[in-house]
């Protein structure tokens, strides 16, 4: 179900006003939009059973204008709140000039966390389990894993599963990190038990790096999505 913006391109020889600021998923529309603070909001449209909002309130009119179709920026059909909740002030400009800001995209996480919800769960591939319990028991053991080249639309799935899997096995809390294809866990209690271990590896890493020599063994616990998971 792709995002998109929701803009039309116009011929470059005739005045023309702009579409509203907004992202399309699937046939559902939301307005970028300003509150008190720097985040950028998506605020949904109204439904039939509640009064909407103009995209942009009358005393802020004439910053627009110029810009953007008057009708399209004063039809009342945005709901009154942010998806996280907020109310919010008016939409995001998306740049008229070389000087101001372009504000093409959302940046509140909880916006984007509910936007996500909207998207179908995607299909996990059949060894999946099996890659969430090495890891867990990969944590269990030392208090951390890695693994990399990580699909991006299997992590937070992963996260959730290896995290469910030690409060049941242990009691403990899980941190995740993810960047890139790479996803890391760390579990502090049982990660403080072996930290002498953990210091070691890492002193001999570092000799690696600047000495050239290889290192003595690999860590048990950087793991690596391909080798459980086939292309």
């Amino acid at each position: 179900m792709p995002v998109r913006r929701c803009a039309l391109s116009h011929s470059s020889d005739m005045e023309t006003k702009r579409d509203l600021n907004v992202i399309g998923v699937g046939d559902r529309q939301f307005l970028l939009t300003a509150t008190a603070g720097d985040a950028i909001h998506l605020t949904r449209e109204a439904d039939g059973d509640e009064s909407g909002q103009a995209a942009v309130p009358d005393h802020y009119l004439e910053d627009f204008e110029r810009t953007y179709d008057v009708t399209a920026i004063l039809e009342p059909k945005w709901a009154g709140r942010t998806l996280c909740g907020r109310e919010w002030i008016l939409m995001e400009a998306d740049g008229d000039d070389e000087d101001s800001e372009a504000r093409y995209a959302p940046s509140c996480r909880r916006c984007l966390a509910l936007l996500d919800r909207l998207f179908p769960a995607p299909k996990l591939d059949d060894r999946f389990p099996l890659v969430a319990q090495i890891i867990a028991d990969t944590v269990a053991e030392h208090g951390t894993a890695e693994i990399l080249g990580v699909p991006g639309d299997h992590q937070t799935a992963l996260r959730k599963e290896v995290r469910a899997e030690i409060r049941k096995r242990t009691g403990h809390g899980l941190k995740t990190y993810a960047h890139e294809s790479m996803v890391v866990f760390v579990c502090d209690p049982i990660y403080d038990v072996h930290a002498d271990e953990h210091l070691r590896r890492g002193a001999e890493a570092v000799d690696a790096f600047f000495t050239g020599k290889p290192v003595a063994r690999q860590s048990p616990t950087r793991l690596w999505w391909r080798t459980w998971v086939a292309e």
